[in-house]
């Protein structure tokens, strides 16, 4: 018997500006034309930003009351502007709507606790085994790269190698909310952990 392939749902490249944007406007502070505006400015193709616009829909204005719950949490920490805070809260709004983005963090962060940086490909090879070998999952793997580039989560260096950016603060708030979206993507009750792959971008603040 076959089974499905998964729902990888976040396989575009999101940027950090267009968080921040959704962010104001789950506040209430910007109008969600405005939102749609900047993305219609900044790609090219209808398609294209019609998808845009779907992951961000589905990160901060969820259908579900926790997830709308996680969503306002978030642009509230967001409103703070320090950079910890900032990354804390996208990251949060992103694993709690898309599992497949957390495997990829997951899975960077495994690498970089190991060694000082790694591969994209061996990254990649990682989700292959998860997912199968698709150019769905490479494409979507390579949007998860530049996505986490835009959010400060890590830097590229020549020959494809993935490393650690600046460490950043992780405030108790951010951590509190972390803990809430990794449950929520992981069916668990438990707290991170210092050493969770998750939080390797962090330092503890």
């Amino acid at each position: 018997m076959s089974t499905a392939p998964p729902r990888i749902g976040m396989d575009r490249f999101v940027d950090a500006q267009w968080m921040e944007l959704a962010a104001c406007v789950v506040r209430g502070e910007r109008d969600l034309k405005d939102l749609h505006a900047q993305l219609a400015a900044d790609i090219p193709g209808l398609q294209v930003q019609r998808k845009a616009v779907g992951i961000l829909n589905r990160m901060w204005f969820p259908a579900d009351t926790v997830g709308r719950s996680l969503a306002m949490e978030a642009a509230m920490l967001v409103r703070h502007s320090k950079p910890g805070t900032r990354t804390a809260a996208f990251e949060a709004v992103a694993i709690g709507a898309y599992p497949y983005f957390r495997e990829v963090v997951e899975n960077v962060g495994r690498l970089l606790r190991l060694q000082e940086t790694c591969s994209a490909g061996e990254v990649h090879r990682r989700m292959f085994e998860l997912h199968g070998k698709r150019t769905t999952i490479d494409q979507a793997t390579s949007y998860a790269f530049k996505t986490m580039v835009s959010w400060g989560m890590i830097q590229r260096q020549a020959g494809r190698r993935l490393c650690h950016a600046a460490p950043l603060q992780l405030t108790p708030e951010a951590k509190r909310l972390l803990d809430l979206a990794a449950n929520r993507s992981r069916h668990s009750v438990t707290p991170l952990q210092v050493t969770d792959p998750l939080l390797f971008a962090f330092k503890k603040g």
